[in-house]
């Protein structure tokens, strides 16, 4: 297997009001064991000290920082994948030519081995063409089992077999995890990597079209009010995140003129759809087999 320390990633990290949290998010990628060939920051019009920020890094590091400013739209979520695209173009016209890209928020703080740890992972184990660490938010580490947003690592050769872009709508961070297992490749979180979010899970986009976006994808309608039942009951999202999801899976199903809650590929959304239907018979004939061996274990115990 080829030597992890010899192979090259960029860094996309999506930025817009971040004077809080920058310093520790590009400080902690400027100190990984398996140093980044460079970081593209996508400053989405941000109007506090982000952008003064970024042009100090760039002078101290102008071979590895480079900032990409897009006027002040106001926030919208809806802009993210998007914006990872205009790095992706941004990437691609330079030259840059890697192996692995990552993803990053503005909230993050990595290991220092965080990088090298999911790269050599990936190499050796070849099917994986998408993986993360696992999330902390508050002292609160995520239960969720696939890969986190930020913090991911792709696999360049596959992000190109795929179109080398984001679809511009709800899901589209899901997309790409249905996408390799449409393929018959995997993703995998590596639950043992921990990094920290630094600004509370959900902060600002309060959740408005996590549930949207599961129709979009075609998700089962079961599963999805399984998911944000779950979400309820172990409190993984907060009460008002969990309506969000509601309403907005709701108000996609029943149709809307927003291109961004249009829905995916039919293929993709039967892919999606056949796997959780799977899913929740392998789950209810568990359910069953268990309830009929304790009705089984109470006839002999009477």
């Amino acid at each position: 297997m080829k030597d992890p320390g010899s192979v090259s990633y960029w860094v996309c990290v999506l930025a817009r009001n971040a004077s809080a949290h920058l310093e520790s998010t590009i400080g902690s990628l400027l100190k990984q064991t398996l140093q980044p060939s460079r970081i593209v920051v996508v400053d989405d019009g941000s109007t506090d000290s982000t952008s003064t920020m970024l042009g100090n890094y760039k002078e101290q590091w102008p071979n590895v920082v480079k900032v990409l400013s897009l006027s002040d739209e106001g926030y919208d979520i809806r802009r993210v994948p998007r914006n990872i695209n205009l790095a992706w173009q941004f990437a691609a016209d330079a030259g840059m030519a890697t192996e692995y890209f990552m993803i990053s928020g503005d909230d993050c703080s990595y290991p220092r081995d965080y990088a090298r740890t999911l790269i050599s992972r990936m190499m050796s184990q070849r099917e994986v063409v998408v993986s993360s660490g696992r999330p902390r938010s508050g002292g609160n580490v995520s239960v969720e089992h696939s890969p986190s947003g930020s913090g991911r690592m792709i696999k360049c050769s596959f992000w190109k077999a795929v179109g080398g872009r984001y679809p511009i709508r709800a899901g589209w961070e899901t997309w790409l995890l249905y996408k390799a297992q449409e393929e018959g490749l995997r993703v995998k979180l590596f639950g043992d990597l921990i990094f920290d979010h630094l600004r509370p899970r959900g902060t600002i986009h309060q959740f408005t079209y996590w549930g949207a976006s599961m129709h979009v994808l075609g998700y089962n309608p079961l599963y999805a009010l399984g998911r944000i039942a779950k979400n309820l009951v172990k409190r993984q999202v907060s009460f008002k995140g969990s309506l969000n999801m509601l309403r907005g899976y709701v108000q996609a199903s029943l149709g809307s003129s927003d291109p961004y809650l249009y829905p995916l590929d039919k293929s993709l959304r039967r892919f999606v759809s056949t796997q959780q239907s799977r899913r929740i018979r392998s789950l209810t004939g568990t359910v069953m087999r268990k309830r009929t061996a304790r009705l089984a274990s109470s006839s002999r115990v009477a």
